[in-house]
């Protein structure tokens, strides 16, 4: 009614215009409306999409935390970050710093435990992104990235891949990592790549060897959006600078006169560290003047962190180093190995050889943000070149050759002595850094980007595949394990489907052949399902199922303790290695996971009645009774429930409840036989113990 109304007014306005001005008249109020419907549509979907996730075992830098945060409070949603438990003190200490700014957050951080071998994996992720539609992961290298794609396929929700610091496949880079570490199975790697790059709704990319490698592995450029790095000015900036070098001089002893060279990057001689230290040296021998006042500054304990301070002794600079322990009582600033909280303790920052990394737990991150954050506080960076942000130093101040110290010695030295060029750099490179990475401007276009992806549901061409699997599911509950199969083989003629949906599949047949006996065939389709998905819980659970039924509990327990560090909420895996623990004799582990089992979940009756026998076994009764009375108050009328849990009050003296429970089981059935025999029994006993 609205629209045609408005067309009516125009077309009494309008009577002596031409007809092309009437119909740009028409379409520019159409278009006005249509946008204000769209608009109003948009604010309808973000108010109920009230949360979005974000995924990142390793915490990025604080830089990249604020565009986060900024984007969460831009769009009015509140976000959940999922890290590692260790990452907690970088959280409070990037929460701190924004209170600090009257920034509020919306950032809530949710802690989570992860594998042994491999960091980037969080335990139970996959239940706890169920609720979002909309999940930010941090690297297409991370196992968390890979949790995050098999919740984004389960749960019909949108994944964007956060590639803030682009590696290459693994097959790409040789037998070993850019650090020197050992890779993990390059098989395995492959496939979490792979599956990620798949099932991301969006890669986005800060740099062009971001976007480059995404496009080289055969992502669609519709997937592929590239957004500038941007730096919040308001917070690294000279004036800051200033006030924040007098205190952290202070609180480490340094002199105000001394010039402070900090190298960037852990103390690994990869990443250019003994280098330095060489260059520094020279530096002084070829002037002396400089003794006593030119510094070198290192920070963090990386592996190499003794033959770097050895190599200190050896050249007698003992009093011109300072080693500064990111870890320490001493230096709460440092979280981690991220430096931009400390920069402004130096005159000039060493951007050394870092290899880029994206989700590997053996590295730390690179280091371009703290490179841009001592930029923007007007403090000069000595680079090679390396990586983006070494070439785009390049455009405004010198760089030095790589692996050459004599080239860095140089640099240092004229970094020194020409300070008025020093100062005009810094002056340029503050107004590049306004003009090409514009807080304001790229937060918007990051939160349009979320805002899209969260308004415009998905039509997703594997949703029959979904519901196919979904209904597969309900018939190996159901026990229907020969149709469950022939489904399976329909399922299978889909072309859509996904290697985990594969996995899934073959889970499910392993699942079938286990219950109907034949083990062997179980076996095998366990096997082909972890090939295609490793971190598969369910499969390693079905694994250890039959290594119970043959015995075998030496075999089941590393099944059930894998399957339990990759879902540790999942019931039946907690009471699979209670069962294994059992069948070696070793009760007290068995009634522990037992226990959990019974927690997870309240009404697991196989796990209660499991728990009930090991309590009268060990003669401990106390984790029985409670799991007990918690499964009756949600099953008041579960008669057998309640005479156990009646049995186990009359073994522990508390005859007077035990009466009570069995007069409620013959309230619900009056015929019931051993509620009688026990009370009975009980009045026996209180008849014996009167005095004659």
């Amino acid at each position: 009614m609205k629209t045609t109304s408005s067309l009516e007014n125009i077309l009494k306005d309008a009577k002596n215009k031409s007809f092309s001005d009437l119909a740009q008249i028409i379409e520019g109020i159409g278009g006005k409306e249509l946008a204000d419907m769209q608009q109003k549509h948009a604010a309808h979907i973000l108010s109920g999409a009230k949360r979005i996730a974000f995924v990142a075992p390793q915490l990025p830098h604080p830089c990249e935390l604020e565009i986060w945060n900024s984007c969460a409070i831009k769009l009015g949603i509140e976000g959940a970050l999922y890290t590692n438990h260790s990452e907690s003190r970088a959280f409070t200490h990037f929460a701190k710093m924004m209170h600090l700014s009257n920034t509020p957050i919306y950032l809530t951080c949710y802690t989570m435990d992860s594998m042994p071998e491999n960091k980037t994996f969080l335990s139970g992720l996959e239940k706890e992104l169920e609720q979002y539609s909309l999940i930010i992961s941090l690297g297409e290298n991370s196992l968390a990235s890979y949790q995050a794609a098999k919740a984004k396929r389960i749960n019909q929700a949108r994944l964007i891949i956060w590639q803030n610091a682009p590696r290459p496949p693994h097959a790409n880079v040789g037998t070993r990592s850019p650090n020197g570490s050992p890779l993990p199975n390059i098989a395995r790697e492959k496939t979490v790549r792979k599956e990620i790059l798949k099932n991301a709704d969006l890669i986005l990319c800060f740099d062009k060897d971001g976007a480059t490698w995404s496009y080289l592995e055969e992502i669609s450029a519709q997937r592929i959006r590239r957004v500038a790095r941007t730096i919040n000015t308001k917070r690294y900036s000279s004036e800051i600078s200033a006030i924040r070098r007098i205190e952290l001089r202070s609180a480490l002893g340094l002199p105000e006169t001394d010039f402070i060279f900090f190298h960037l990057g852990p103390l690994e001689i990869e990443s250019g560290a003994l280098d330095s230290v060489f260059a520094f040296k020279n530096l002084l021998q070829s002037n002396p003047t400089f003794q006593g006042n030119a510094r070198l500054c290192f920070c963090g304990t990386g592996s190499a962190g003794a033959d770097i301070r050895q190599s200190v002794v050896e050249m007698g600079l003992d009093d011109h180093v300072y080693f500064l322990n990111p870890n320490g009582d001493d230096l709460k600033e440092i979280a981690g190995n991220q430096f931009s909280s400390i920069i402004s303790v130096c005159d000039a920052v060493i951007h050394g050889p870092i290899a880029p990394v994206n989700g590997n737990p053996l590295k730390c991150l690179d280091s371009t943000y703290d490179v841009m954050c001592a930029l923007s506080s007007e403090i000069i960076a000595i680079s090679n070149g390396h990586n983006w942000i070494g070439e785009w130093i390049s455009r405004f101040y010198k760089t030095y050759s790589a692996g050459s110290i004599h080239s860095l010695a140089r640099l240092m030295q004229e970094t020194i002595e020409k300070q008025d060029k020093v100062t005009n750099v810094k002056g340029a490179i503050k107004k590049a850094i306004a003009n090409e990475f514009p807080f304001e401007k790229n937060i918007n276009e990051v939160s349009e980007i979320f805002k899209s992806l969260i308004v415009n549901i998905a039509v997703n061409d594997t949703e029959s595949a979904s519901k196919l699997i979904e209904q597969i599911e309900e018939m190996v509950i159901a026990k229907q394990y020969i149709d469950a199969i022939n489904l399976i083989s329909q399922a299978f003629q889909k072309s859509s489907l996904s290697v985990v949906q594969q996995a899934n599949l073959f889970r499910l047949i392993g699942d079938c052949f286990t219950k109907l006996g034949d083990l062997d065939n179980g076996v095998v389709n366990y096997t082909k399902a972890l090939e295609l998905d490793p971190y598969c819980a369910k499969c390693y659970i079905g694994l250890g199922t039959v290594a119970l039924h043959r015995n075998n509990y030496n075999i089941a327990v590393p099944q059930f303790q894998k399957a339990v560090s990759l879902a540790p909420n999942d019931d039946m895996a907690s009471l699979g290695l209670g069962l294994s623990f059992e069948g070696l004799n070793e009760f007290k582990e068995a009634l522990s996971w037992t226990v959990r089992a019974c927690h997870l979940k309240a009404d697991n009756t196989v796990a209660i009645y499991n728990l009930v026998k090991l309590s009268f076994e060990m003669n401990e009764f106390a984790d029985a009774e409670r799991v007990l009375i918690r499964y009756i108050s949600l099953h008041p009328h579960d008669v057998n429930m309640i005479y156990t849990l009646g049995t186990i009050t009359y073994k522990t003296g508390k005859q007077d409840i035990a009466l009570q429970l069995m007069e409620n089981i013959l309230a619900l059935d009056p015929m019931n036989s051993r509620a009688h025999s026990l009370i009975a029994q009980i009045q026996k006993v209180e008849q014996q113990k009167k005095p004659a």
